[in-house]
């Protein structure tokens, strides 16, 4: 099983394609930019980011994860942690 260090050395490998948010409970919270903004037409502007890495890593999570549930924000949990995962294009 992944410990927290692994974890944060795992998102750290997807550079500026996600935020990485540690809240005082122990959570890490995980956001994939896949939102730039909009256009002059106010439709939505897809961000590119590296969506294989960004797969790889949510399956590697997935894997090594104890439990996972939720089906809008995912959670991730692990021995004494959890990962929260999520899109910036949700938040929208």
């Amino acid at each position: 099983m992944m410990t927290r260090e692994m974890v944060l050395e795992l998102l750290a490998t997807l550079g500026s394609d996600v935020d990485v948010y540690e809240r005082m409970d122990g959570t890490i919270r995980v956001t994939v930019q896949d939102f730039e903004g909009f256009d002059e037409e106010w439709s939505e502007v897809e961000a590119d980011y590296d969506e294989d890495a960004v797969d790889a890593v949510y399956e590697r999570l997935e894997a090594e994860a104890s439990e996972v549930e939720g089906d809008y924000y995912r959670y991730f949990q692990f021995d004494g942690f959890t990962v929260v995962w999520g899109y910036a294009s949700m938040d929208i």
